[in-house]
């Protein structure tokens, strides 16, 4: 129990001295309903998403409204998105954070003598058949990104295209000692867009919003990506969530990609910002003692008792996924957290295809379905943290 409540109290210990992580929030906040060029198909609900991702960070994550900059149809020209986005990271400064999100279509282009693609954004004036001229090269925003101060900047792009070159990071393990402190410290650069080349951005009347925005909402909103359960959300969570949840929804025709565009290993952080009422009237101390009458009753309650041998697929074993049977899951470690026993995964689809492994995510160990035959358990050591 000991060991328990140390990770506890450390992890409120945190939520206490990082409820100011950040000295400043920005964000650029991009959605496109209707093109310029007649040849370009127009989408239904890239300005609503544009709207409520705005109305989300101001209302619920604590950016200034007057930081948030917000360009729909025909304000989003090619020129303005890219005066903006330089004008917003020169602003920012060494201990800021920065979110562009963009909805509206995506185009790949293959390159010429060399092997791979280059990923364009189409602004309300680009054109399809002219991307080096009108539309923005990804890259063009990462030159944009990396003459900033800025901590810690995150590219939400509600649109698919390939063309994104994968770094090789100095990511930090999440069971790492102060975790989250050094990823707090440390720069970050990291982008998640929609799906892949080829893949098409799914919307639907039922919705409201796009496949990938309506995953972010539920995610930050809801707080449905926190798959720690620590208050904090970082930008991999983030990731792993929307992969997992946008592959569902759209029956895995379109799965969210998840990458850096610079080696350092930080993490852009989400948490919410206190109620009025409580930075008024709470003090660290007294919101520490209201944690602990919280944790008091939990444990009366056990709801952070877990059986000392816990049996759990082994690592490098593999299972079903509970959610969606049609995606094969593999472990990839077996670790505590103050929610339970949780799963390091890779997904990719159980039948008929050579898709590779997706990046690891975190999930619950109840919902992992056995494979007979395949699926192989040991015994997990709560004291050691090692399966045997």
């Amino acid at each position: 129990m000991y060991r328990i409540l140390s990770i506890l109290l450390f992890a409120f210990g945190l939520a206490i001295t990082t409820d100011k992580v950040y000295d400043n929030s920005w964000a650029l906040v991009v959605g496109i309903n209707d093109y310029q060029n007649e040849n370009i198909l127009n989408l239904r609900y890239a300005v609503e998403d544009a709207l409520s991702i705005k109305n989300m960070l101001i209302n619920q994550y604590g950016f200034p409204r007057k930081n948030v900059r917000y360009l729909i149809d025909q304000e989003a020209t090619r020129s303005n998105i890219l005066k903006a986005m330089s004008n917003l990271t020169e602003a920012a400064g060494e201990n800021d954070r920065v979110v562009f999100y963009f909805a509206g279509h995506g185009e790949t282009q293959p390159l010429g003598l060399e092997e791979g693609d280059v990923g364009f954004l189409l602004p309300f004036d680009g054109d399809a058949d002219d991307l080096y001229f009108s539309a923005i090269d990804m890259g063009e925003l990462t030159r944009i990104s990396n003459y900033s101060k800025a901590k810690h900047m995150l590219f939400l792009v509600d649109a698919c295209y390939g063309g994104l070159a994968a770094m090789n990071t100095r990511s930090i393990k999440t069971n790492t000692p102060n975790y989250l402190d050094k990823v707090i410290q440390e720069n970050a650069r990291q982008i998640i867009t929609a799906g892949g080349k080829d893949e098409e951005v799914l919307e639907k009347d039922d919705w409201k919003h796009s496949a990938f925005t309506k995953n972010i909402l539920s995610g930050l909103e809801e707080k449905k990506a926190d798959s720690d359960e620590d208050g904090f959300i970082t930008g991999s969570e983030l990731g792993s969530y929307l992969q997992r949840t946008v592959s569902i929804d759209t029956d895995n025709f379109q799965t969210p990609q998840v990458k850096r565009l610079t080696t350092h290993g930080g993490e852009i952080i989400f948490h919410s910002k206190l109620d009025k009422k409580d930075k008024e009237n709470l003090n660290a101390e007294e919101m520490f003692d209201k944690f602990l009458e919280k944790l008091d009753q939990k444990y009366q309650n056990n709801q952070f008792q877990i059986d000392e041998n816990q049996r759990v697929v082994k690592p490098g074993s593999m299972g079903l996924y509970k959610i969606n049977p049609t995606l094969k899951v593999k472990i990839i470690r077996v670790f505590y957290q103050p929610s339970g026993l949780m799963y390091e995964v890779k997904f990719k689809p159980s039948i008929g295809t050579d898709d590779e492994w997706t990046q690891s995510t975190i999930i619950k160990i109840d919902e992992v379905l056995e494979i007979p035959g395949v699926t192989k358990y040991g015994i997990y050591n709560l004291t050691a943290g090692t399966v045997d």
